[in-house]
């Protein structure tokens, strides 16, 4: 009786281990913000066994099975929608979503990852920096690295807005002199004036950029951490997810 007794209790005890769900850790923000490079760093150096799922490599094998003539709204909702959808479907496995442009349809999204079980974390670099970046990866000889210049600035006031209230998370402290600056070098070197005019509009209205002013960024959505990428190094932020990932009970 008492041997049977150990191998129910120890069959329970394991109860809550084959239960439990694996960590899901959202990383959201611009094209070329340093999310991968994130993500890869996290997978070999973070505490946690992570394996990765992102928005390029499925977008890439949508297009390779699907060949949609054209790119638009479906198409693109199909994507993300299977992106999150497989994730929540990995039960049991510590997940890093490498996405981009979570905002757009915030609350559907979170539906479908129960987000209050996830982890979200912006992945920032400042706009002044992101021409940079982009132009590196256009330049490394990968055609699948090439992305359109003003992809990231588009992306950027999709993903951000000026600060309304002090509950909101603080991403970055600027001044919108630098924002336009970062802006119209991007225009200049894409040389699209149609888009600019649109674009420079939504700055205008999200940032207030055609007035000289200090400016709170803060995300859109509702989000745990910040990621910086520019200012802090890949172990500070990896230590600062995984510290975080703790403090959470995961």
């Amino acid at each position: 009786m008492n041997a049977l007794l150990l191998v129910w209790l120890s069959l329970f005890a394991a109860l809550p281990l084959l239960a439990a769900q694996g960590t899901i850790v959202l990383l959201n923000g611009t094209s070329s913000a340093g999310k991968s490079s994130l993500a890869e760093t996290m997978v070999q150096q973070s505490r946690t066994k992570y394996e990765v799922i992102s928005f390029d490599d499925f977008r890439a094998s949508y297009e390779k099975n699907q060949q949609p003539k054209r790119w638009g709204f479906k198409e693109y909702s199909d994507v993300m929608t299977g992106l999150y959808q497989h994730a929540e479907t990995d039960a049991g496995k510590n997940v890093i979503i490498d996405t981009v442009e979570f905002d757009r349809n915030y609350d559907a999204y979170c539906q479908i990852l129960d987000c209050a079980k996830v982890i979200k974390a912006i992945v920032y670099c400042p706009p002044e920096h992101l021409m940079k970046r982009i132009e590196k990866r256009n330049s490394s000889g990968v055609p699948s690295n090439r992305r359109p210049l003003l992809l990231s600035f588009d992306q950027f006031v999709q993903t951000y807005k000026s600060q309304t209230s002090t509950n909101e998370l603080v991403v970055a402290r600027t001044h919108t002199r630098v924002l336009r600056e970062a802006l119209n070098e991007a225009i200049q070197k894409a040389g699209t004036s149609r888009q600019y005019q649109s674009l420079y509009q939504q700055w205008v209205k999200a940032f207030g950029i055609d007035k000289d002013q200090d400016v709170v960024i803060v995300p859109k959505g509702k989000y745990d951490l910040v990621v910086n990428t520019k200012w802090d190094s890949k172990k500070k932020n990896v230590d600062l997810l995984d510290d975080y990932v703790k403090s959470r009970g995961r």
